[in-house]
Protein backbone atom coordinates (compact mmCIF):
# COMPACT_ATOMS: atom_id res chain seq x y z
CA UNK A 1 0.00 0.00 0.00
CA UNK A 2 2.87 2.39 0.87
CA UNK A 3 4.63 1.86 -2.46
CA UNK A 4 1.41 2.61 -4.34
CA UNK A 5 1.10 5.92 -2.46
CA UNK A 6 4.75 6.69 -3.06
CA UNK A 7 4.38 6.74 -6.82
CA UNK A 8 0.95 8.35 -6.63
CA UNK A 9 2.45 11.39 -4.91
CA UNK A 10 5.65 11.82 -6.97
CA UNK A 11 4.09 14.53 -9.13
CA UNK A 12 2.64 16.19 -6.02
CA UNK A 13 6.09 16.30 -4.36
CA UNK A 14 7.63 17.75 -7.52
CA UNK A 15 5.13 20.61 -7.40
CA UNK A 16 6.07 21.22 -3.76
CA UNK A 17 9.80 21.56 -4.47
CA UNK A 18 9.66 25.25 -5.37
CA UNK A 19 7.73 26.11 -2.24
CA UNK A 20 10.21 24.17 -0.06
CA UNK A 21 13.38 25.75 -1.38
CA UNK A 22 13.48 28.46 1.29
CA UNK A 23 12.73 26.10 4.18
CA UNK A 24 15.73 25.38 6.43
CA UNK A 25 16.64 22.04 7.93
CA UNK A 26 17.36 22.15 11.66
CA UNK A 27 21.07 21.78 12.48
CA UNK A 28 20.94 22.52 16.18
CA UNK A 29 19.93 19.06 17.42
CA UNK A 30 22.57 16.43 18.12
CA UNK A 31 22.73 13.31 20.23
CA UNK A 32 25.50 12.23 22.57
CA UNK A 33 24.10 9.22 24.41
CA UNK A 34 22.78 5.77 23.58
CA UNK A 35 19.14 6.75 23.88
CA UNK A 36 18.02 10.30 23.06
CA UNK A 37 14.72 12.06 22.61
CA UNK A 38 11.91 12.49 22.28
CA UNK A 39 12.39 14.73 19.24
CA UNK A 40 9.48 16.55 17.66
CA UNK A 41 8.93 16.72 13.93
CA UNK A 42 9.42 20.03 12.10
CA UNK A 43 8.40 21.42 8.73
CA UNK A 44 10.29 19.91 5.77
CA UNK A 45 13.31 21.45 4.14
CA UNK A 46 14.37 20.88 0.54
CA UNK A 47 13.56 17.29 -0.61
CA UNK A 48 16.68 15.11 -0.28
CA UNK A 49 17.87 11.48 -0.47
CA UNK A 50 17.38 8.56 -2.81
CA UNK A 51 14.37 7.07 -0.99
CA UNK A 52 12.45 9.71 1.02
CA UNK A 53 9.18 10.88 -0.55
CA UNK A 54 8.88 14.22 1.25
CA UNK A 55 5.20 13.48 1.37
CA UNK A 56 4.97 13.08 5.13
CA UNK A 57 3.60 15.61 7.59
CA UNK A 58 6.80 16.21 9.55
CA UNK A 59 10.56 15.66 9.50
CA UNK A 60 13.41 15.28 11.94
CA UNK A 61 16.96 16.60 11.32
CA UNK A 62 19.60 15.39 13.75
CA UNK A 63 23.38 15.74 13.64
CA UNK A 64 25.27 12.74 14.97
CA UNK A 65 28.93 13.14 16.03
CA UNK A 66 30.81 9.85 15.84
CA UNK A 67 33.32 9.37 18.66
CA UNK A 68 34.09 5.68 18.05
CA UNK A 69 34.30 3.81 14.76
CA UNK A 70 32.09 0.84 13.97
CA UNK A 71 28.87 -0.22 12.24
CA UNK A 72 26.13 2.38 12.59
CA UNK A 73 23.47 0.43 14.50
CA UNK A 74 20.61 2.89 14.87
CA UNK A 75 16.91 2.78 15.81
CA UNK A 76 14.27 5.42 15.10
CA UNK A 77 11.21 4.71 17.26
CA UNK A 78 8.02 6.79 17.01
CA UNK A 79 5.61 7.30 19.90
CA UNK A 80 2.90 5.48 17.90
CA UNK A 81 3.01 1.71 17.34
CA UNK A 82 1.78 2.05 13.76
CA UNK A 83 2.74 4.12 10.75
CA UNK A 84 5.73 4.41 8.43
CA UNK A 85 8.90 6.22 9.50
CA UNK A 86 11.47 6.56 6.72
CA UNK A 87 15.15 7.26 7.35
CA UNK A 88 18.12 8.66 5.36
CA UNK A 89 21.68 9.20 6.63
CA UNK A 90 24.26 11.53 5.09
CA UNK A 91 27.95 12.09 5.73
CA UNK A 92 28.85 15.78 6.30
CA UNK A 93 32.23 16.53 4.66
CA UNK A 94 34.65 18.93 6.34
CA UNK A 95 33.92 22.63 5.71
CA UNK A 96 30.44 21.83 4.37
CA UNK A 97 27.32 23.01 6.19
CA UNK A 98 25.04 20.12 7.23
CA UNK A 99 22.04 21.45 5.31
CA UNK A 100 24.18 21.75 2.19
CA UNK A 101 25.67 18.26 2.60
CA UNK A 102 22.28 16.54 2.42
CA UNK A 103 21.55 18.21 -0.93
CA UNK A 104 24.38 16.15 -2.49
CA UNK A 105 23.22 12.55 -3.05
CA UNK A 106 26.86 11.35 -3.12
CA UNK A 107 27.01 12.08 0.62
CA UNK A 108 24.22 9.62 1.37
CA UNK A 109 25.52 6.50 3.16
CA UNK A 110 22.20 4.79 3.95
CA UNK A 111 18.48 5.14 3.20
CA UNK A 112 15.71 2.90 4.52
CA UNK A 113 12.24 3.26 2.99
CA UNK A 114 10.24 1.44 5.69
CA UNK A 115 8.66 -1.83 4.56
CA UNK A 116 6.32 -2.20 7.55
CA UNK A 117 3.88 0.14 9.28
CA UNK A 118 5.29 -0.56 12.75
CA UNK A 119 6.13 3.01 13.83
CA UNK A 120 9.88 2.33 13.75
CA UNK A 121 12.86 2.05 11.44
CA UNK A 122 16.35 0.69 12.01
CA UNK A 123 19.77 0.56 10.41
CA UNK A 124 21.54 -2.68 11.33
CA UNK A 125 20.27 -5.57 13.42
CA UNK A 126 20.74 -4.57 17.08
CA UNK A 127 17.02 -3.89 17.59
CA UNK A 128 13.76 -5.73 16.95
CA UNK A 129 12.23 -3.27 14.45
CA UNK A 130 11.11 -5.27 11.41
CA UNK A 131 11.93 -2.48 8.90
CA UNK A 132 15.72 -2.79 8.72
CA UNK A 133 18.70 -2.73 6.34
CA UNK A 134 22.44 -3.46 6.70
CA UNK A 135 24.42 -1.00 8.81
CA UNK A 136 27.18 1.02 7.09
CA UNK A 137 30.54 1.43 8.79
CA UNK A 138 31.44 4.92 10.05
CA UNK A 139 34.65 6.36 11.49
CA UNK A 140 35.50 8.37 14.59
CA UNK A 141 35.40 12.04 13.65
CA UNK A 142 32.60 11.62 11.11
CA UNK A 143 29.64 13.99 11.24
CA UNK A 144 26.36 12.55 10.07
CA UNK A 145 22.99 14.13 9.32
CA UNK A 146 19.97 11.92 10.02
CA UNK A 147 16.75 12.82 8.21
CA UNK A 148 13.55 11.18 9.47
CA UNK A 149 10.30 11.34 7.50
CA UNK A 150 6.99 10.89 9.37
CA UNK A 151 5.39 9.40 6.26
CA UNK A 152 2.08 8.37 7.84
CA UNK A 153 1.80 11.19 10.34
CA UNK A 154 0.68 8.84 13.12
CA UNK A 155 3.61 9.65 15.45
CA UNK A 156 3.99 13.06 17.09
CA UNK A 157 7.60 12.54 18.16
CA UNK A 158 10.38 9.94 18.04
CA UNK A 159 13.43 8.76 19.93
CA UNK A 160 16.79 7.74 18.57
CA UNK A 161 18.94 4.95 19.98
CA UNK A 162 22.41 3.72 19.09
CA UNK A 163 23.38 0.09 19.45
CA UNK A 164 25.90 -0.95 22.13
CA UNK A 165 29.59 -1.58 21.49
CA UNK A 166 31.17 -2.64 19.20
CA UNK A 167 28.71 -0.47 17.24
CA UNK A 168 29.65 3.16 16.49
CA UNK A 169 29.18 5.64 19.35
CA UNK A 170 28.36 9.36 19.47
CA UNK A 171 29.54 12.32 21.57
CA UNK A 172 28.94 16.02 22.26
CA UNK A 173 29.78 18.45 19.43
CA UNK A 174 32.97 20.51 19.59
CA UNK A 175 31.87 24.12 20.07
CA UNK A 176 35.38 25.62 20.15
CA UNK A 177 35.35 28.96 18.31
CA UNK A 178 38.05 29.43 15.67
CA UNK A 179 40.38 32.42 16.09
CA UNK A 180 39.65 35.54 14.04
CA UNK A 181 42.16 35.40 11.18
CA UNK A 182 42.48 39.13 10.41
CA UNK A 183 42.76 42.50 12.10
CA UNK A 184 39.33 44.08 12.42
CA UNK A 185 38.73 47.83 12.44
CA UNK A 186 35.53 49.84 12.59
CA UNK A 187 35.49 50.15 8.80
CA UNK A 188 36.01 46.42 8.12
CA UNK A 189 33.45 44.40 6.17
CA UNK A 190 31.34 41.88 8.14
CA UNK A 191 33.42 38.89 9.26
CA UNK A 192 32.09 35.32 9.25
CA UNK A 193 32.88 33.59 12.54
CA UNK A 194 33.27 29.81 12.59
CA UNK A 195 33.67 26.97 15.07
CA UNK A 196 35.22 23.52 14.94
CA UNK A 197 31.71 22.08 14.48
CA UNK A 198 29.46 24.51 12.65
CA UNK A 199 25.67 24.52 12.55
CA UNK A 200 24.94 26.02 15.98
CA UNK A 201 23.70 29.44 17.08
CA UNK A 202 25.72 32.62 17.74
CA UNK A 203 24.78 35.43 20.11
CA UNK A 204 26.27 38.69 21.32
CA UNK A 205 26.42 42.34 20.35
CA UNK A 206 27.05 42.86 16.63
CA UNK A 207 26.71 39.24 15.55
CA UNK A 208 23.88 37.42 13.76
CA UNK A 209 22.62 33.99 14.82
CA UNK A 210 24.51 32.62 11.81
CA UNK A 211 27.84 34.08 13.03
CA UNK A 212 28.26 37.17 10.84
CA UNK A 213 30.01 39.84 12.95
CA UNK A 214 29.78 43.47 11.75
CA UNK A 215 32.59 45.79 13.01
CA UNK A 216 30.97 48.81 11.31
CA UNK A 217 27.95 48.27 13.59
CA UNK A 218 29.86 47.71 16.85
CA UNK A 219 32.56 50.33 16.39
CA UNK A 220 35.87 49.97 18.24
CA UNK A 221 36.22 47.92 21.42
CA UNK A 222 36.19 44.35 22.77
CA UNK A 223 33.03 42.30 22.21
CA UNK A 224 32.22 38.89 23.71
CA UNK A 225 30.30 36.49 21.48
CA UNK A 226 28.88 33.09 22.42
CA UNK A 227 28.44 30.02 20.26
CA UNK A 228 26.21 27.10 21.27
CA UNK A 229 25.39 23.87 19.50
CA UNK A 230 23.14 21.00 20.52
CA UNK A 231 20.38 20.94 23.08
CA UNK A 232 19.66 19.60 26.53
CA UNK A 233 22.33 17.28 27.86
CA UNK A 234 24.11 17.45 24.49
CA UNK A 235 24.56 21.22 24.44
CA UNK A 236 28.09 22.59 24.10
CA UNK A 237 29.15 26.23 24.01
CA UNK A 238 32.17 28.52 23.84
CA UNK A 239 32.82 32.26 24.21
CA UNK A 240 35.30 34.47 22.37
CA UNK A 241 36.36 38.11 22.66
CA UNK A 242 36.54 39.96 19.33
CA UNK A 243 38.73 43.07 19.30
CA UNK A 244 37.82 45.87 16.89
CA UNK A 245 40.28 48.74 16.50
CA UNK A 246 38.74 52.17 16.10
CA UNK A 247 40.74 52.78 12.93
CA UNK A 248 43.72 51.21 11.26
CA UNK A 249 46.21 53.93 12.10
CA UNK A 250 48.97 52.78 9.76
CA UNK A 251 48.98 50.99 6.42
CA UNK A 252 52.38 49.29 6.42
CA UNK A 253 53.78 48.39 2.97
CA UNK A 254 57.20 46.94 3.90
CA UNK A 255 59.41 45.92 6.82
CA UNK A 256 63.00 44.77 6.39
CA UNK A 257 66.06 44.19 8.57
CA UNK A 258 69.63 43.25 7.66
CA UNK A 259 73.14 43.23 9.15
CA UNK A 260 75.77 45.80 8.30
CA UNK A 261 78.79 44.93 10.40
CA UNK A 262 77.93 45.31 14.05
CA UNK A 263 74.67 47.13 13.23
CA UNK A 264 71.27 45.77 12.29
CA UNK A 265 69.54 48.23 9.97
CA UNK A 266 65.75 48.11 10.26
CA UNK A 267 63.62 49.84 7.63
CA UNK A 268 59.88 50.12 7.16
CA UNK A 269 57.55 52.08 4.93
CA UNK A 270 53.99 53.30 5.47
CA UNK A 271 51.56 54.13 2.68
CA UNK A 272 49.24 56.13 4.96
CA UNK A 273 48.92 57.13 8.60
CA UNK A 274 45.97 58.31 10.65
CA UNK A 275 46.25 59.35 14.29
CA UNK A 276 49.46 57.36 14.64
CA UNK A 277 51.66 58.20 17.65
CA UNK A 278 54.87 56.15 17.56
CA UNK A 279 56.55 52.87 16.62
CA UNK A 280 58.15 50.39 19.00
CA UNK A 281 61.03 48.23 17.72
CA UNK A 282 61.53 44.97 19.63
CA UNK A 283 64.18 42.23 19.64
CA UNK A 284 64.21 38.58 20.74
CA UNK A 285 67.15 36.23 20.31
CA UNK A 286 64.91 33.13 20.09
CA UNK A 287 61.59 34.63 18.96
CA UNK A 288 59.78 34.08 22.27
CA UNK A 289 60.31 36.97 24.69
CA UNK A 290 60.71 40.37 23.04
CA UNK A 291 62.29 43.47 24.58
CA UNK A 292 62.00 47.07 23.43
CA UNK A 293 65.17 48.33 21.74
CA UNK A 294 63.86 51.59 20.31
CA UNK A 295 60.92 54.01 20.00
CA UNK A 296 60.45 56.10 16.88
CA UNK A 297 57.88 58.88 16.57
CA UNK A 298 55.57 58.46 13.59
CA UNK A 299 54.40 61.13 11.16
CA UNK A 300 50.95 60.99 12.76
CA UNK A 301 48.73 61.76 9.78
CA UNK A 302 49.80 61.20 6.20
CA UNK A 303 48.42 60.04 2.86
CA UNK A 304 51.80 59.71 1.15
CA UNK A 305 54.61 57.19 1.51
CA UNK A 306 56.79 57.61 4.63
CA UNK A 307 60.06 55.77 5.25
CA UNK A 308 61.61 55.01 8.65
CA UNK A 309 65.02 53.65 9.66
CA UNK A 310 66.34 52.42 13.00
CA UNK A 311 69.88 51.10 13.66
CA UNK A 312 70.58 48.62 16.43
CA UNK A 313 74.01 47.55 17.73
CA UNK A 314 73.64 43.78 17.50
CA UNK A 315 77.02 42.62 18.89
CA UNK A 316 76.93 39.99 16.14
CA UNK A 317 73.98 38.22 17.78
CA UNK A 318 71.30 36.80 15.47
CA UNK A 319 67.63 37.15 16.41
CA UNK A 320 64.11 38.28 15.65
CA UNK A 321 63.00 41.88 15.16
CA UNK A 322 59.39 43.03 15.50
CA UNK A 323 57.54 46.30 14.87
CA UNK A 324 54.59 47.60 16.90
CA UNK A 325 52.58 50.71 16.01
CA UNK A 326 50.75 52.65 18.73
CA UNK A 327 48.09 55.20 17.84
CA UNK A 328 47.04 58.27 19.84
CA UNK A 329 44.26 56.26 21.54
CA UNK A 330 46.78 53.72 22.82
CA UNK A 331 45.65 50.96 20.40
CA UNK A 332 48.60 48.75 19.49
CA UNK A 333 49.14 47.08 16.12
CA UNK A 334 51.65 44.21 16.20
CA UNK A 335 53.34 43.04 12.97
CA UNK A 336 55.07 39.74 12.20
CA UNK A 337 58.63 39.23 13.40
CA UNK A 338 61.62 39.10 11.03
CA UNK A 339 64.71 36.93 11.59
CA UNK A 340 68.17 38.41 10.97
CA UNK A 341 71.48 36.57 11.06
CA UNK A 342 74.23 38.88 12.30
CA UNK A 343 77.11 36.59 13.19
CA UNK A 344 80.65 36.89 11.85
CA UNK A 345 81.06 34.89 8.64
CA UNK A 346 82.90 31.67 9.56
CA UNK A 347 81.63 29.39 6.79
CA UNK A 348 80.69 29.93 3.14
CA UNK A 349 77.27 28.75 1.98
CA UNK A 350 76.98 28.27 -1.79
CA UNK A 351 75.52 28.51 -4.35
CA UNK A 352 73.19 31.33 -3.32
CA UNK A 353 70.53 31.52 -4.75
CA UNK A 354 70.25 27.72 -4.96
CA UNK A 355 67.91 25.44 -6.92
CA UNK A 356 69.07 21.91 -6.12
CA UNK A 357 71.94 21.31 -3.66
CA UNK A 358 73.48 23.59 -1.03
CA UNK A 359 77.15 23.24 -0.05
CA UNK A 360 79.08 24.34 3.05
CA UNK A 361 82.71 25.41 2.68
CA UNK A 362 84.73 25.62 5.90
CA UNK A 363 87.54 28.15 6.01
CA UNK A 364 89.74 25.71 7.94
CA UNK A 365 90.33 21.96 8.17
CA UNK A 366 87.72 20.14 10.19
CA UNK A 367 87.33 16.60 11.55
CA UNK A 368 84.14 17.23 13.55
CA UNK A 369 80.53 16.62 12.55
CA UNK A 370 78.84 19.56 10.82
CA UNK A 371 75.27 19.95 12.08
CA UNK A 372 72.75 22.03 10.17
CA UNK A 373 69.23 23.32 10.68
CA UNK A 374 67.12 25.09 8.02
CA UNK A 375 64.37 27.52 9.08
CA UNK A 376 61.76 29.58 7.28
CA UNK A 377 61.86 33.36 7.61
CA UNK A 378 59.26 33.05 10.41
CA UNK A 379 61.48 30.62 12.37
CA UNK A 380 59.79 27.27 11.55
CA UNK A 381 62.29 24.38 11.23
CA UNK A 382 61.91 22.59 7.87
CA UNK A 383 65.07 20.43 7.80
CA UNK A 384 67.98 19.41 10.04
CA UNK A 385 70.71 16.79 10.22
CA UNK A 386 74.43 16.12 9.84
CA UNK A 387 76.04 17.61 6.74
CA UNK A 388 77.76 15.08 4.47
CA UNK A 389 78.47 16.17 0.90
CA UNK A 390 75.56 18.51 0.15
CA UNK A 391 72.07 19.41 1.38
CA UNK A 392 69.22 18.69 -1.02
CA UNK A 393 66.85 21.68 -1.03
CA UNK A 394 64.80 20.78 -4.12
CA UNK A 395 61.79 19.92 -1.96
CA UNK A 396 61.68 23.39 -0.36
CA UNK A 397 59.20 25.92 -1.67
CA UNK A 398 60.76 28.88 -3.44
CA UNK A 399 61.61 31.71 -1.05
CA UNK A 400 64.04 32.95 1.63
CA UNK A 401 65.45 30.59 4.29
CA UNK A 402 68.05 30.64 7.06
CA UNK A 403 70.53 27.85 7.74
CA UNK A 404 72.22 27.32 11.11
CA UNK A 405 75.57 25.55 10.74
CA UNK A 406 77.37 24.28 13.86
CA UNK A 407 80.88 22.86 14.08
CA UNK A 408 81.82 22.17 17.68
CA UNK A 409 81.07 25.36 19.61
CA UNK A 410 81.06 27.54 16.49
CA UNK A 411 77.62 28.44 15.11
CA UNK A 412 76.82 30.54 12.06
CA UNK A 413 73.43 31.61 10.70
CA UNK A 414 73.28 32.43 6.99
CA UNK A 415 70.49 33.43 4.65
CA UNK A 416 69.90 31.72 1.30
CA UNK A 417 67.29 31.90 -1.44
CA UNK A 418 65.67 28.81 -2.92
CA UNK A 419 64.83 29.45 -6.61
Amino acid sequence: MKYFKRYLFISFVSMLNLSLVNAQCNTNTNICQLNSGPFTFVAPGVPVSSCLDFYGSGYGYIILYISQSGPLELLIDGDATTGYLDLAIFNIPDDVEPCDAILDITNEISCNYATHSSGCNQIGSSFSCISNITAPNVLAGDRLMIVVENWSGTSTNFSLELGPLPAAQSSVANATINTVSQILVSTSSPYQMSAVDNGGTWSGFGITSGGLFDPSFTGGGDFVVTYSIGSGACEAFDTYTITVNSTLAVELSSFDAYCDGYLTKINWTTLSEKNSDYFIVEFSEYGEYFETIGIINSEGNSIVERRYTFNYENNFVSGYYRLIEVDVDGVRQEYDSYFVACEIDKFKIYPNPVAHKLFVNLKQNNTQNIFYEIKTISGRIVDFGIFKDAINVEYLAKGVYFINVQVGQIIQVSKFIRV
